[in-house]
């Protein structure tokens, strides 16, 4: 009983980190019909740039997200301004290769400045509970409460805000929104920006927990691929809930399968993926648009 306590433990945690990282991704793809594959990289570069806060400045990782969120909101505007906005009206295979080729630039980019030694933040959040014979982990509930509250400022401002009402308006019907005098280019530009900068920070909430270095981006970007699946396209709801089952999954198939529970479980996260867009395309619990109309308009 207690194993099974501790891999519910695990598993909600990292089904809380899941749902914060693949968030970026799933919001893009839902409102501008961009598929990011250079998402993981975004990851990766927030990381690094917690990792550099800390190492030279001595800053506490959860601390340096006061920066790396207004940092990369401004790098992703840009990119958004000068590429992205170039290949919104584009067939997916086009977006596809484009941020392809980025994810590709970034990750070498980093391996030339910073080799390709990884990298571990350090974190005065460290320690564990003991709740009888079951661990909490200090800085992995850290990770869950900001993660949980970062995605609910998103949910907020999609809700409660004129800027994330044209937002959301801009996903459902592109033309309309335009009618309406929303600014579809200024909309997209603010939407790269905010998902990036949420990209950047799930960077910096995963430095403390895993080694950082260049090529980490491929296999988050395939977990956000999986999660957005079950959650639906841009369903922060539905992200929390996908990402949970994701974590949870894995967290049990890791414990109660000795020998190859690890890369069992990894594998369970496209399977999943798979068995979702056959049988459920939308999403098991919807989102800003379904995912087999998430086509430039």
């Amino acid at each position: 009983m207690d194993q099974f306590l501790q891999a519910v433990i695990n598993g909600i945690m990292l089904g809380g980190f899941y749902a914060a990282m693949m968030l970026g991704f799933s919001v893009i793809w839902g409102v501008m019909g961009v598929i990011n594959l250079a998402h993981g990289e975004f990851i990766m570069v927030g990381a690094y740039a917690t990792w550099v806060l800390n190492k030279e400045f001595g800053w506490e990782p959860f601390y340096a997200l006061a920066v790396v969120l207004p940092l990369m909101f401004v790098v992703g505007y840009i990119i958004q301004l000068v590429l992205i906005n170039r290949i919104v009206d584009q067939p997916h295979l086009v977006s596809l290769l484009v941020t392809f080729g980025l994810a590709i630039i970034i990750a070498n980019a980093m391996k030339l400045a910073y080799s390709a030694d990884p990298r571990l933040t350090e974190t005065g959040f460290a320690g564990a509970w003991e709740l009888g014979n079951v661990t909490v982990p200090v800085t992995k509930t850290v990770i869950l409460g900001v993660a949980l509250v970062i995605m609910g400022s998103l949910w907020a401002f999609l809700h409660r805000t004129k800027t994330g009402k044209s937002i959301r308006a801009a996903a459902q019907n592109k033309q309309a929104a335009r009618i309406v005098g929303i600014d579809i280019k200024k909309i997209y530009a603010l939407t790269f920006g905010i998902c990036i900068a949420i990209t950047g920070a799930a960077g910096t909430l995963i430095s403390p927990t895993q080694a950082v270095f260049p090529f980490m981006g491929p296999p988050l970007t395939l977990r956000a691929f999986a999660i957005t699946a079950l959650a639906g396209l841009g369903s922060i709801p539905g992200a929390l809930m996908g990402g949970m089952v994701l974590g949870l999954v894995e967290s049990l198939i890791g414990i109660y399968v000795s020998g190859i529970g690890t890369n069992l479980a990894i594998v369970s996260a496209f399977v999943l993926l798979v068995v979702v867009l056959v049988t459920r395309p939308q999403g098991l619990f919807g989102g800003l648009r379904p995912m087999e109309e998430a086509q430039p308009l």
